[in-house]
């Protein structure tokens, strides 16, 4: 069985063991197989916005990067540690709140 959740697709077994299959082989008997129950999480969830978000937005700000290069040949471009660090701890916090 073939399940396809937001794009990726699982082949999934029958959930049966070697031994249910070889009894059923040998008895001409077979089980019948209970359909797969997926619950999804709200962090699952939250992701999956955030991927088709990101899926909808362009692979790279053009204008970004030519005001970057801009300022990098002109050698005026200034990195701030309080920026970056400012924004690795607004990561880790949203982060935590979705119990990654």
């Amino acid at each position: 069985m073939t399940n396809t959740i937001n794009g990726f697709s699982a082949s999934l077994g029958t959930g049966r063991t070697p031994q249910q299959s070889a009894r059923d082989t040998a008895t001409g008997t077979t089980a019948p197989v209970q359909p797969d129950e997926v619950r999804i999480t709200g962090a699952a969830s939250l992701l999956a916005g955030v991927g088709q978000k990101l899926r909808e937005a362009p692979a790279i700000d053009s204008a970004r990067v030519a005001r970057i290069s801009a300022a990098l040949a002109a050698g005026t471009y200034i990195i701030s540690a309080n920026s970056i660090a400012s924004g690795l701890l607004q990561s880790d916090q949203t982060l935590a709140q979705i119990g990654m």
